[in-house]
Protein backbone atom coordinates (compact mmCIF):
# COMPACT_ATOMS: atom_id res chain seq x y z
CA UNK A 1 0.00 0.00 0.00
CA UNK A 2 1.09 3.49 -0.62
CA UNK A 3 2.93 5.68 1.87
CA UNK A 4 0.71 8.56 1.60
CA UNK A 5 -2.23 7.07 0.98
CA UNK A 6 -1.83 4.72 4.09
CA UNK A 7 -1.30 8.39 5.58
CA UNK A 8 -4.76 9.17 4.59
CA UNK A 9 -6.66 6.47 5.96
CA UNK A 10 -5.09 6.22 9.41
CA UNK A 11 -5.33 9.76 10.01
CA UNK A 12 -2.47 10.45 12.63
CA UNK A 13 -0.55 13.13 10.78
CA UNK A 14 -4.39 14.84 10.63
CA UNK A 15 -5.23 14.30 14.28
CA UNK A 16 -2.27 15.81 15.57
CA UNK A 17 -3.14 18.90 13.69
CA UNK A 18 -7.01 18.64 14.71
CA UNK A 19 -5.48 18.68 18.43
CA UNK A 20 -3.26 21.41 17.54
CA UNK A 21 -6.15 23.62 15.76
CA UNK A 22 -8.56 22.75 18.89
CA UNK A 23 -6.24 23.62 21.54
CA UNK A 24 -8.23 27.39 21.79
CA UNK A 25 -11.15 25.93 22.48
CA UNK A 26 -9.95 22.90 24.73
CA UNK A 27 -8.32 25.76 26.81
CA UNK A 28 -10.82 28.36 26.45
CA UNK A 29 -14.03 26.85 27.65
CA UNK A 30 -12.39 23.40 28.95
CA UNK A 31 -13.38 21.05 26.61
CA UNK A 32 -11.86 18.00 25.68
CA UNK A 33 -12.09 16.59 21.98
CA UNK A 34 -15.06 14.15 22.77
CA UNK A 35 -17.05 17.53 24.39
CA UNK A 36 -16.68 19.52 21.00
CA UNK A 37 -17.25 16.44 18.32
CA UNK A 38 -20.51 16.08 20.92
CA UNK A 39 -21.48 19.70 20.27
CA UNK A 40 -20.83 19.22 16.87
CA UNK A 41 -22.55 16.64 16.24
CA UNK A 42 -25.73 18.06 18.04
CA UNK A 43 -25.41 21.16 16.00
CA UNK A 44 -25.61 19.44 12.69
CA UNK A 45 -28.69 17.90 14.10
CA UNK A 46 -27.50 14.23 12.84
CA UNK A 47 -28.85 13.10 16.17
CA UNK A 48 -30.19 13.75 19.52
CA UNK A 49 -29.21 11.02 21.70
CA UNK A 50 -26.22 9.24 23.03
CA UNK A 51 -26.87 6.14 20.96
CA UNK A 52 -26.74 8.31 17.68
CA UNK A 53 -23.54 9.54 19.66
CA UNK A 54 -21.93 6.45 19.76
CA UNK A 55 -23.22 4.83 16.09
CA UNK A 56 -21.91 7.72 14.45
CA UNK A 57 -18.44 8.96 15.98
CA UNK A 58 -17.42 5.81 17.23
CA UNK A 59 -16.67 6.90 21.12
CA UNK A 60 -16.81 4.39 23.75
CA UNK A 61 -20.21 4.97 25.68
CA UNK A 62 -18.76 5.62 28.73
CA UNK A 63 -16.72 8.85 26.88
CA UNK A 64 -20.14 9.91 25.82
CA UNK A 65 -21.56 9.30 29.00
CA UNK A 66 -19.13 11.36 30.80
CA UNK A 67 -19.31 14.50 27.84
CA UNK A 68 -22.65 14.63 28.33
CA UNK A 69 -22.69 15.44 31.84
CA UNK A 70 -19.64 17.76 31.89
CA UNK A 71 -21.25 19.32 28.62
CA UNK A 72 -24.55 19.59 31.01
CA UNK A 73 -22.96 20.46 34.22
CA UNK A 74 -21.15 23.62 31.94
CA UNK A 75 -24.50 24.63 30.49
CA UNK A 76 -24.41 23.69 26.92
CA UNK A 77 -26.63 21.25 27.27
CA UNK A 78 -30.02 19.52 28.83
CA UNK A 79 -31.81 16.56 28.62
CA UNK A 80 -35.31 15.49 27.55
CA UNK A 81 -36.66 12.85 28.00
CA UNK A 82 -38.68 10.59 25.78
CA UNK A 83 -42.35 10.47 26.10
CA UNK A 84 -42.76 7.05 24.46
CA UNK A 85 -39.36 5.36 26.42
CA UNK A 86 -38.43 6.79 29.63
CA UNK A 87 -34.95 5.42 29.33
CA UNK A 88 -34.13 7.79 25.70
CA UNK A 89 -33.02 11.21 26.68
CA UNK A 90 -33.47 13.41 23.88
CA UNK A 91 -30.15 16.08 24.17
CA UNK A 92 -30.59 19.82 23.28
CA UNK A 93 -27.90 22.63 22.94
CA UNK A 94 -28.73 25.53 24.83
CA UNK A 95 -28.27 29.09 24.11
CA UNK A 96 -25.01 29.03 26.12
CA UNK A 97 -23.34 26.89 23.54
CA UNK A 98 -23.82 28.58 20.47
CA UNK A 99 -20.50 30.74 20.92
CA UNK A 100 -19.05 27.37 21.50
CA UNK A 101 -20.41 26.28 18.38
CA UNK A 102 -19.76 29.29 16.08
CA UNK A 103 -16.03 28.69 17.43
CA UNK A 104 -15.71 25.20 16.55
CA UNK A 105 -17.26 25.40 13.47
CA UNK A 106 -14.59 28.58 12.89
CA UNK A 107 -11.68 26.47 13.35
CA UNK A 108 -12.75 23.45 11.44
CA UNK A 109 -13.31 25.46 8.47
CA UNK A 110 -9.99 27.60 8.75
CA UNK A 111 -8.65 23.65 9.65
CA UNK A 112 -10.60 22.48 5.88
CA UNK A 113 -9.31 25.35 4.01
CA UNK A 114 -4.98 24.28 5.66
CA UNK A 115 -5.52 21.11 4.46
CA UNK A 116 -7.13 21.20 1.15
CA UNK A 117 -4.95 24.53 -0.09
CA UNK A 118 -4.40 23.60 -3.93
CA UNK A 119 -6.89 21.18 -4.23
CA UNK A 120 -9.59 22.15 -6.38
CA UNK A 121 -13.30 22.14 -6.21
CA UNK A 122 -13.49 19.17 -8.58
CA UNK A 123 -11.10 17.25 -6.18
CA UNK A 124 -12.57 17.41 -3.39
CA UNK A 125 -15.50 16.65 -4.53
CA UNK A 126 -14.11 13.32 -5.71
CA UNK A 127 -11.97 12.79 -2.61
CA UNK A 128 -15.36 13.14 -1.01
CA UNK A 129 -16.89 10.54 -3.31
CA UNK A 130 -14.27 7.99 -2.39
CA UNK A 131 -14.33 8.57 1.20
CA UNK A 132 -17.91 8.03 1.26
CA UNK A 133 -17.09 4.60 -0.65
CA UNK A 134 -13.81 3.67 1.38
CA UNK A 135 -16.20 4.50 4.93
CA UNK A 136 -18.78 1.97 3.10
CA UNK A 137 -16.30 -0.48 2.77
CA UNK A 138 -14.94 -0.15 5.98
CA UNK A 139 -18.64 -0.20 7.74
CA UNK A 140 -19.38 -3.12 5.82
CA UNK A 141 -16.78 -5.30 6.72
CA UNK A 142 -16.90 -4.20 10.59
CA UNK A 143 -20.93 -5.15 10.18
CA UNK A 144 -21.73 -1.67 11.34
Amino acid sequence: MDTEFETLLYGQQFKKLYEKASNMITERYGLHKVEIEVLLFLKKGRGDTARDIAENKFFSKAHISHAIEHLTECGYLVGIPDGQDRRCIHLTLTQAAEPVCGEIFKMREKLMDTVCKDITAQERQIMRQIAKKIARNINEELDV
